[in-house]
C-alpha cells in the first residue's frame, strides 16, 4: 500500500515541472469601412411599431415603470398647465391596464391619429382610444388632465 502512495506521489512531483508559457502575439487588424454603405434613417412615424420594436403605448409605459419620466416626455404632448411633476403625479395615479395592446391605429386630419388600445384591467378586457400627432416626424402622444388615464379625452 504504501508503494502505491509513493508512486502517486512521485507522478504528482514529477508532473508539476515548469513548463514554457507560450506567448501569443495579437496582430492588430485594421477594418476599413467603406464610403458605400447606406444606413437606413431611423423613422419615429408609425406609432404601432417605434425603431425599438414596440408600440408607443408599450413604450411610455415602460419609460414610466422604470422611472424615467425624462426619456418618455418627448413623445407626449403636454399642455402648458401641466408641468413635470403634475405628470408624474398623473401617470402614478393613472390606472393602467396589466396588458396594453395597440390593436388600431385611425389616421385622421392631416398628421392626428386614434390608436384603440385593448387593456386588461382586474382580469376585465376593455378598449381605449388614446390620440396622437405627429409633431417633427415623430409621433407622439396627447395628454389630457384625466386623473383615471391621462391618454384618455373626457367626455363631457
Amino acid at each position: 500500500m504504501l508503494r502505491y502512495y509513493f508512486l502517486i506521489l512521485l507522478f504528482v512531483v514529477l508532473s508539476c515541472g515548469e513548463k514554457e508559457i507560450q506567448t501569443k502575439h495579437l496582430e492588430k487588424q485594421h477594418i476599413e469601412i467603406s464610403d458605400s454603405i447606406k444606413v437606413k434613417p431611423i423613422s419615429w412615424e408609425n406609432p404601432m411599431l417605434t425603431p425599438m420594436g414596440n408600440d408607443l403605448v408599450r413604450m411610455i409605459r415602460a419609460y414610466y415603470l422604470v422611472g424615467e419620466i425624462d426619456k418618455a416626455l418627448p413623445f407626449l404632448l403636454i399642455p402648458p398647465s401641466i408641468d413635470k411633476n403634475k405628470l408624474a403625479n398623473l401617470l402614478q395615479k393613472a390606472n393602467w391596464g396589466y396588458e396594453l395592446k395597440v390593436t388600431n391605429v385611425n389616421w385622421m386630419n392631416d398628421s392626428i391619429f386614434q390608436l384603440s388600445v385593448k387593456t386588461q384591467k382586474q382580469q376585465t378586457t376593455g378598449l381605449e382610444f388614446y390620440h396622437g400627432k405627429i409633431v417633427n416626424d415623430t409621433a407622439k402622444l396627447i395628454v389630457y388632465a384625466n386623473s383615471n388615464c391621462p391618454f384618455v379625452k373626457e367626455e363631457k
